[in-house]
C-alpha cells in the first residue's frame, strides 16, 4: 500500500483542517449577526451570562459536532468504507483508523462536557467560572435537559474512546459506529424545538436530521482522509459511500422538510424572517453539495484507479468545506429566534402532549387524520425505497420475484406508518382505548404483513457479493442471519417472552406510565412493538430463514400458546377497577373523555378482539405453508422414485424380510432344542 500522500507540501495537510472550521465557524457568525440569535448583553438589571458564554457557546457546540463527525468517519471507514482484514478482522488501515477514531472521540468527550457547562451558564444566566463551581454543575447540569443531554453525549463518547481502542473485529467496529450515532443525536433531542407545538416531531426530525447529515459528513471526511494518506481501495470506498450517500440525502431532505413545517407557520416566513433566510441559505448549500457529490461519482470516481486521486481529493476538500458551512448554519438556527416560537396551548395537559387536544374521535378522524412522526415515516420510506429497488434490480436482470411478496411488504409498511402518522397516532397519547388500538396494529398486522415480504432474501438475491474479499453488505446480512444475536433472539422461548409475556411487564407496571410520558420513551416502546411482533411472526410464517427453523407442529403450539397468554393478558384489562396508567391519563385526559376506567376496559377489549383475529389469519396461514411443505415433500419423493425405483422403499422392505427371516430361523432352533 502506498504511504505517499497525493498532496504536495506537507502543510496542505493541516491548511485542510484550518480550512474547514474556519469556514465553518465564519458562517456560524456571520448567521448569528445577521440572524439575530448573536450574544447581546441584558438590559440592566437582568442576569447576563457575558459575551464568553453567549459566544463560546455556539462556537463549542460546533466544534462538538465536528468531533462527532470525525469520530463517525473513523468507524465508518473502519467498518464499512475501507479495506477490511479476513474473517471479519479489521485491516491494518482500519486498525489505524479506530486508533484516530479513540483520540478523537476522547477530544469528543472532553468538548461535550465543556459545552454542558456553557449550556448551563447560558441558562442559568451565569458566568462560566460560576457554571463549572462544583456546588452549582452537580446540583443542575443533570437536571436540566439541554446539558443532561451533552453529558450523556460525553459518557458516549468516552466509550466509544476505549472501546475503538481495544476494537479488532469489523462487526464490533459497527457496534460502536450505532453507538456514535446515538450520541449524535442526544443534543438534538433537547433543543429548543421542545417549547414548540408539534414538539414531537421538531425532536424526532431534528434528531434525525442531525444522524444523516453526520453520517454524510462523515462519509466524505474519511474519503479525503483516505484520499491525502494515498491510501489503496479508494475507489472502492467512494462507490461504497455513493450507495449509502443517496438514502442519506432523502433522509436528510426529508426530516428537514418536516423540521421546518414545525418552525414556520406560513411559506412566507422563509423569506420575511431571519430563520427562515438562514434556513434558505442552508437548502442552496446542500443542493450545492448533492450536486456536487455527483459530479465525484459520475466522473470522478470512475477513473481513481488510473490517477485521478489528486483532483478527488481537492473536490472532496471543497465538498467537505461546504458541509462545515452547512453544519455552522445548523448551529445558528438552534440560536436564532423562531417565528413559531409562541403556540397558544389551552391547557397544561396538552403542553404535556405538545399539541391541542384533537377533536372527539370518529372513524374518519382516528383512519385519515394526519399526526406525523419522523422516526416511523422516514424509516417507512427509506425501508420501501431499498425494497423497490432490489425488486427493480432482479426484474431488470430478468430474475423472477413474487409480486405478492412486494405487495405484502408495501402494505405493511404503509399500515406501519397509519398506525404511526395517522390519527390514531395523535389519540394514543390521551386514550388507553385507541393506544391499544395502535400497540395492536404495530405489534400484530404490520408484523404479518412484513415478514411475509421477504426483505433478507430479497437483500441476498439482490446485493452481489463484495469482489474484494472484504464484508460487503451481502456478506453482513449473511453474518448478521446466522449470528449468536439471531440465534438468540429467535429462539420460540425467546420470542413468546417478548412478543406476549413482556405485555404483563409492560401495562401491569408503571413503566407503560413512565415511557408515555416522554416521546422518546413512546417511540422505543412502539419500536420494541414492531419488532417483537416482527420476530415472532418471522419465526411461524416468515419467508426468510431463520437460524433454526421449527418444524409445524412446534410453530402451531407457539403460536397457540400466544393466544392463551395473550387472551389471559387481555381479561383483567376488561375488568380492572382503576384505570390503566391512571397518573398519566389523568393528566392529559381530554374534554371529550369523561370515564378513564370505561376507557381502559374499551382497551382491553380491542386487545382481546384484534390479538384473536389476527392469531387467526396466521393460523391459516401456517396451515397453508405446512400443506405446501408437505406437497413439496410428496411431489420430491415421486421424483426420486421415478428416478432411481424407490430404492429406498425396497430397501426397508428387504430390511424388514431379513429381520423376518432371522425371527423364523430362530423360532425354529427353538423349537429343535425343544
Amino acid at each position: 500500500m502506498s504511504t505517499t500522500s497525493v498532496s504536495s507540501p506537507a502543510a496542505a495537510k493541516w491548511l485542510a483542517p484550518a480550512l474547514i472550521i474556519g469556514a465553518g465557524v465564519g458562517a456560524l457568525v456571520v448567521a448569528l449577526t445577521l440572524g439575530g440569535g448573536s450574544w447581546q448583553a441584558a438590559p440592566e438589571g437582568l442576569p447576563d451570562a457575558g459575551p464568553i458564554v453567549g459566544w463560546g457557546l455556539p462556537i463549542a457546540r460546533f466544534v462538538e459536532l465536528l468531533l462527532g463527525v470525525v469520530t463517525v468517519a473513523g468507524l465508518l471507514y473502519a467498518a464499512i468504507l475501507g479495506p477490511q482484514g479476513r474473517d471479519g478482522v479489521v485491516s491494518a488501515v482500519g486498525r489505524a483508523a479506530l486508533v484516530r477514531t479513540s483520540l478523537a472521540s476522547f477530544a469528543w468527550a472532553i468538548v461535550s462536557f465543556v459545552t454542558a457547562g456553557l449550556t448551563l451558564a447560558s441558562v442559568l444566566a451565569i458566568s462560566m467560572s460560576d457554571a463549572f463551581s462544583p456546588a452549582v454543575f452537580l446540583t443542575y447540569a443533570w437536571d436540566l435537559g439541554p446539558s443532561h443531554a451533552l453529558l450523556l453525549t460525553a459518557l458516549f463518547a468516552l466509550m466509544i474512546g476505549i472501546g475503538a481502542m481495544l476494537t479488532t473485529r469489523v462487526t464490533a467496529s459497527i457496534g460502536w459506529l450505532v453507538v456514535a450515532l446515538i450520541a449524535v443525536a442526544f443534543p438534538a433531542l433537547s433543543g429548543h424545538a421542545a417549547s414548540l407545538g408539534d414538539h414531537s416531531l421538531a425532536i424526532t426530525s431534528s434528531a434525525l436530521h442531525q444522524v444523516a447529515a453526520t453520517v454524510w459528513f462523515a462519509g466524505v471526511i474519511a474519503l479525503i482522509g483516505a484520499a491525502w494518506r494515498g491510501e489503496s481501495g479508494l475507489d472502492v470506498s467512494a462507490k461504497r459511500f455513493g450507495a449509502l450517500a443517496t438514502w442519506v440525502v432523502a433522509a436528510l431532505a426529508l426530516t428537514g422538510l418536516l423540521n421546518a413545517t414545525t418552525h414556520l407557520d406560513s411559506m412566507s416566513q422563509f423569506v420575511t424572517t431571519s430563520y427562515g433566510l438562514i434556513v434558505i441559505a442552508k437548502t442552496v448549500v446542500l443542493i450545492a453539495l448533492v450536486v456536487l457529490a455527483a459530479r465525484l461519482r459520475q466522473r470522478i470516481v470512475p477513473g481513481l484507479a488510473t490517477g485521478s486521486k489528486a483532483v478527488f481529493a481537492r473536490l472532496l476538500l471543497l465538498e467537505v468545506t461546504l458541509l462545515a458551512v452547512a453544519f455552522g448554519l445548523a448551529v445558528s438556527l438552534a440560536r436564532t429566534p423562531i417565528p413559531r416560537a409562541s403556540v397558544d396551548l389551552l391547557s397544561p395537559a396538552e403542553q404535556l402532549i405538545g399539541y391541542p387536544f384533537p377533536p372527539a374521535p370518529t372513524i374518519a378522524n382516528v383512519l385519515f387524520g394526519w399526526h406525523p412522526d419522523a422516526v416511523f415515516l422516514v424509516a417507512g420510506l427509506v425501508a420501501a425505497g431499498l425494497y423497490v429497488a432490489g425488486y427493480l434490480k432482479l426484474k431488470s436482470r430478468g430474475d423472477a420475484w413474487p409480486t405478492g411478496r412486494l405487495i405484502a411488504w408495501l402494505l405493511g409498511i404503509g399500515v406501519m406508518i397509519w398506525a404511526t402518522n395517522a390519527g390514531v397516532a395523535a389519540y394514543s397519547t390521551v386514550s388507553f382505548s385507541l393506544h391499544m388500538l395502535q400497540h395492536m396494529t404495530l405489534a400484530m398486522l404490520a408484523p404479518i404483513l412484513l415478514v411475509l415480504g421477504g426483505p433478507f432474501t430479497l437483500a441476498l438475491r439482490a446485493l452481489s457479493p463484495s469482489s474484494h474479499g472484504t464484508r460487503g453488505p451481502r456478506e453482513l446480512i449473511v453474518w448478521a442471519l446466522h449470528s449468536p444475536f439471531a440465534k438468540f433472539f429467535t429462539n420460540p422461548l425467546v420470542v413468546l417472552v417478548l412478543y406476549t409475556v413482556g405485555l404483563y411487564g409492560l401495562y401491569y407496571t408503571s413503566l407503560f406510565g413512565n415511557l408515555m410520558s416522554s416521546h422518546v420513551g413512546h417511540t422505543l416502546m412502539s419500536t420494541h412493538f414492531l419488532l417483537a411482533g416482527y420476530l415472532f411472526y418471522w419465526v411461524i410464517i416468515g419467508v426468510d430463514p431463520v437460524p433454526k427453523p421449527l418444524p409445524y407442529w412446534s410453530k402451531l403450539l407457539l403460536l397457540l400458546v400466544s393466544m392463551v397468554v395473550h387472551s389471559f393478558f387481555a381479561l383483567p384489562i376488561m375488568s380492572a377497577t382503576i384505570p390503566i396508567a391512571a397518573a398519566w391519563f389523568s393528566q392529559v385526559q381530554p374534554p371529550w373523555l369523561a370515564d378513564l376506567l370505561a376507557d381502559t376496559h374499551t382497551g382491553g377489549g380491542i386487545a382481546w378482539a384484534l390479538g384473536e383475529l389476527p392469531a387467526l389469519v396466521v393460523l391459516v396461514a401456517l396451515s397453508v405453508q405446512w400443506a405446501r411443505s408437505d406437497s413439496k415433500l410428496a411431489a420430491r419423493r415421486d421424483r426420486q422414485v421415478a428416478r432411481d425405483g424407490d430404492a429406498e422403499l425396497d430397501a426397508y422392505n428387504e430390511r424388514l424380510a431379513r429381520l423376518a427371516a432371522a425371527d423364523q430361523a430362530r423360532a425354529a432352533r427353538a423349537r429343535g432344542n425343544s
